[in-house]
């Protein structure tokens, strides 16, 4: 907790991501307005804007982040990150196409020197490997062995797997994918489509014999050319190994003979990303949802769940499938049994969108760039809706909108169970 006391000397900008971090979120955005309006805001206009589109103020931060790259003194890495900040912002505020042709610039060799600083670092590997092998956005890979490196997390390597094939169809001679443990139970791949561990052993080789590498935000870039309908089928590179089984013990927890729809449930992340802490929400905020006695619900939240926590979900006959969740794959065939997963994590929801379920995926109101300016459905998954804050920290409307379509759902499921 941030204490008044605390925050009277700090300096604007650390004040205004101190309460945004503490999740006062309406006092951060009074405080960035008043500072973006301010004719000497005493700091630079590009870390302004960045600042601004953290909070969720993206046309206030559009109009700086633009102001910023007018100046013609601007270091190149500076740049980079300004036009990287804009080009998310424009994302979000619905102009696609610009923001793609930002995104794909500065994924382009023009700026792969900052690109190696900002993304990979330091390491010795990386150093070692010459830039010429960043596949450029309009470069040809005919004949070519393509190594994408991952980048992000789980979720984003489910969506941005259906660029695979678009390299196979350029004519790509093969394409192998770094992955984690686990999520080879989830992903299809073939001769030409080998799948590597992302280990600094298995990617020093991947590197060395690769005519060119890329990361899965880069095929992003280069395919995702308009934001109405997906470059390639969703599913194309996910689905589950036949070899995958769910366990007696979770067959056992989802087969209680009931009629009712069965529901999952996903209530916070712990991916550390740039949406916290507004990627997540208390789970006695969904009570009003868990109290409509028409659904099943079963909890796939993994990783430490309070007593609070726990006292809910009893409260609710919430099951707890965590104890049957190992791996992705395990998600997978739980998923299969499920008519409709609510989650907060967007890794979860990707899957799920992927694999076709029915899928319900809060966002605050200062999500990812990549679920554009979407307010109920997303070209990415057909399976998918979308419940939004209006508000940064405001749930209220969408879990009222959530709540409403939950009952209209329910009935509807069971009217066709009889």
């Amino acid at each position: 907790m941030t204490h008044s006391n605390d925050l009277q000397h700090m300096e604007p900008l650390e004040l205004i991501r101190t309460l945004r971090k503490a999740g006062r979120a309406s006092e951060a955005q009074a405080l960035a307005t008043k500072l973006s309006a301010s004719g000497d805001p005493g700091c630079h206009i590009g870390q302004l804007g960045i600042d601004l589109s953290f909070a969720g103020l993206h046309a206030e931060a559009e109009k700086h982040l633009e102001r910023a790259l007018a100046d013609k003194a601007l270091s190149h890495f500076n740049r980079y990150l300004i036009s990287e900040e804009l080009s998310i912002v424009q994302f979000i505020l619905g102009r696609f196409h610009e923001a793609n042709e930002r995104h794909r610039m500065i994924r382009g060799p023009a700026y792969a020197d900052a690109f190696y600083r900002l993304v990979l670092g330091e390491h010795p590997l990386w150093q070692a490997t010459p830039l010429e092998k960043l596949l450029g956005m309009e470069e040809p890979v005919a004949g070519m062995r393509i190594y994408v490196h991952y980048e992000g997390g789980f979720g984003d390597f489910v969506q941005f797997s259906r660029y695979v094939d678009l390299l196979l169809r350029d004519g790509a001679r093969e394409v192998v994918v770094e992955h984690f443990p686990g999520w080879d139970e989830v992903f299809r791949h073939s001769d030409a489509v080998p799948l590597t561990l992302a280990t600094e052993e298995q990617r020093a080789i991947g590197l060395e014999r690769c005519d060119r590498f890329t990361f899965g935000f880069s095929l992003y870039a280069r395919y995702q050319r308009s934001p109405y309908f997906p470059a390639e089928n969703p599913a194309a590179r996910i689905a589950i190994d036949p070899a995958k089984k769910l366990s007696d013990e979770a067959n056992a927890l989802l087969s209680d003979g009931t009629k009712r729809p069965k529901i999952g449930l996903i209530w916070k992340s712990a991916s550390g990303v740039r949406q916290e802490p507004y990627r997540s929400i208390p789970l006695s905020r969904l009570e009003s949802m868990m109290s409509n006695r028409a659904c099943r619900f079963y909890s796939l939240q993994v990783g430490e769940i309070s007593e609070a926590e726990r006292a809910v979900m009893h409260r609710h006959g919430v099951t707890d499938m965590a104890p049957c969740l190992s791996t992705f794959g395990d998600t997978a065939r739980v998923l299969e049994k499920l008519d409709l997963l609510v989650t907060i994590d967007t890794g979860s929801g990707h899957l799920a969108g992927a694999l076709n379920r029915p899928v319900w995926v809060l966002l605050s109101q200062a999500c990812d760039a990549r679920w554009l300016d979407c307010q109920r459905f997303t070209p990415w998954y057909p399976s998918m809706r979308l419940y939004r804050q209006t508000e940064l920290g405001n749930w209220t409307q969408p879990l009222a909108d959530l709540q409403a379509d939950l009952s209209a759902f329910s009935t509807q499921a069971f009217a066709e169970s009889l």
